[in-house]
C-alpha cells in the first residue's frame, strides 16, 4: 500500500523509525552531515539499533524538513532550537498536556 496525502497515517506508522541515513538523505535531498549537525545540536534524535545505526521516522522527516526550511530562511540553529520548541509547547496547551 502506497501513502498519499490524502491518506491519514496514524501516530504509531508516523513515530515508527525505518528509515536509514542514506534513505533519509534521498527522501529529503538533504546532506548527511547536515542532518547529523542537526541531531549533534539537539534538533532531532533519530531512533538507534544496538549496533548505533542511525533510523528515522516519518516524523523525523517532517522535522528535517522544518528544520531545514527554517535555516534556507537564514534562522540560525540556536534559533530553530526555540522555534520547535515554542510549536511542541503551544501544541501541547492545545492538547491539554
Amino acid at each position: 500500500m502506497s501513502v498519499t496525502q490524502d491518506t491519514p497515517i496514524n501516530l504509531e506508522e508516523r513515530t515508527l523509525a525505518k528509515y536509514t541515513m542514506a534513505v533519509t538523505v534521498m527522501i529529503t535531498g538533504i546532506a548527511a552531515h547536515k542532518i547529523r549537525k542537526f541531531e549533534a545540536f539537539g534538533l532531532c534524535k533519530p531512533t538507534r539499533t544496538r549496533s548505533g545505526q542511525r533510523l528515522y521516522s516519518d516524523s523525523d522527516i517532517e522535522l528535517i524538513h522544518k528544520i531545514s526550511l527554517l535555516e534556507k530562511d537564514h534562522v540560525n540553529l540556536y534559533g530553530i532550537k526555540i522555534i520547535l520548541t515554542m510549536q511542541t509547547s503551544k501544541y501541547n496547551r492545545k492538547k491539554g498536556g
